[in-house]
């Protein structure tokens, strides 16, 4: 088998390095759509008519929306130390495949739509500033 010559080493490397910083800038386009995801979620409320129904319990849509944009958050400063250490490793020859930033991203990704999923089965009630009993409906007017 021939030797690799000095300038087929350099363009492997150069190779791999630029692949490094194509999957970093995916990260980062992943951590920005998370993040408009999120203020898309927490801001909903205000393009709905006033009369629409509200969420009952704990966990609002603006919770989940703010969720989201952290998890964006996260996914920044994660892809930027996995970017760096595989950097390092390229320059050493000596990379070693991480699942950690998948797996947590996966992880909070797939925890977000578990919860949009169990929120948009939670019931809603009307919105109204009169009691219940009170209210009539349209025909006994």
């Amino acid at each position: 088998m021939p030797e690799k010559t000095a300038e087929q080493t350099d363009d492997a490397r150069v190779r791999d390095h630029l692949a490094n910083e194509r999957t970093y800038l995916a990260w980062i386009r992943t951590a920005v759509a998370m993040m408009g995801l999120g203020v898309v979620i927490s801001k909903l409320k205000y393009l709905m008519p006033h009369d629409y129904p509200e969420s009952v319990g704990i966990v609002q849509a603006g919770h989940i929306g703010w969720l989201f944009t952290a998890v964006g958050v996260v996914t920044v400063f994660l892809s930027v130390v996995y970017f760096l250490q595989t950097q390092r490793e390229i320059r050493q020859a000596r990379f070693v495949a991480r699942k950690l930033l998948v797996l947590i991203i996966a992880g909070l990704t797939g925890t977000l739509g578990l919860t949009i999923l169990w929120y948009l089965t939670k019931p809603t009630h009307p919105v109204s500033s009169e009691p219940a009993s009170v209210i009539e409906s349209p025909r006994t007017k």
